[in-house]
Parts: structure tokens; sequence; C-alpha cells
């Protein structure tokens, strides 16, 4: 690499501006180098690109995890449940400091 701690401000500043300029092609050309890519990825399985976007969203749609069901519930508030993973719930709790058991609360 080129010394370029010699150079005036102004060269400097050219050196920049055709710096800028150069990169700007090269982004440029890294795009139209990876949309031809695709094109050809396209081509060989005989689908447009919009089809093979399509595909990997219903893709990623099929893997949504559903819901778990409560298996616990708060005896006084009918609202308050808990589906028996993570960190128990604070009333599930209080209620087992009481003295309840876990299985009091089995839905």
């Amino acid at each position: 690499m080129p010394d370029i701690s010699n150079l005036s401000v102004e060269e400097l500043k050219r050196l920049q501006a055709e710096a800028e300029v150069l990169i700007a092609s090269k982004k440029d050309q890294a795009i139209e180098d990876a949309y031809n890519q695709i094109m050809s990825i396209a081509d060989n399985v005989s689908l447009s690109i919009e089809q093979i976007l399509d595909f990997g969203t219903q893709k990623r749609k099929k893997n949504t995890r559903k819901a778990v069901e409560p298996r616990y519930r708060n005896k006084n508030n009918p609202t308050d449940t808990w589906t028996g993973r993570g960190k128990q719930p604070r009333w599930l709790v209080a209620e087992l400091e009481k003295g309840a058991k876990l299985e009091d609360f089995l839905i």
C-alpha cells in the first residue's frame, strides 16, 4: 500500500473522492453478481424468484410453535395459570410455601 502521509490536503481529498467512487462501483458490481447468481439458481430449478421466496416464507411458517396448554390453575384466581415450564409464578410459589402441593393445582 502506498504511503499517503506525505500527500497534501488537496491530494488527499482527491484520493478520498476517487476511493468513494471506487467503493460505490464495487458495491454495485457485488449486487449485480449476486443478482446474476440468484437468477441462475432460479433458472436451474425452473422457478421464479418470487416462487423461491414464497417457498422460503411457507417453510418458516410451518416451524412456528403452537402454544402450550396450561397444566396448573390458581384456585383463588382461575385466570392465573401455568404451563409447568419455566420459572414458577409467584402465586404458585406463595401457595407452595404455605404447604400446598403442586398436584393440588393440576387442571
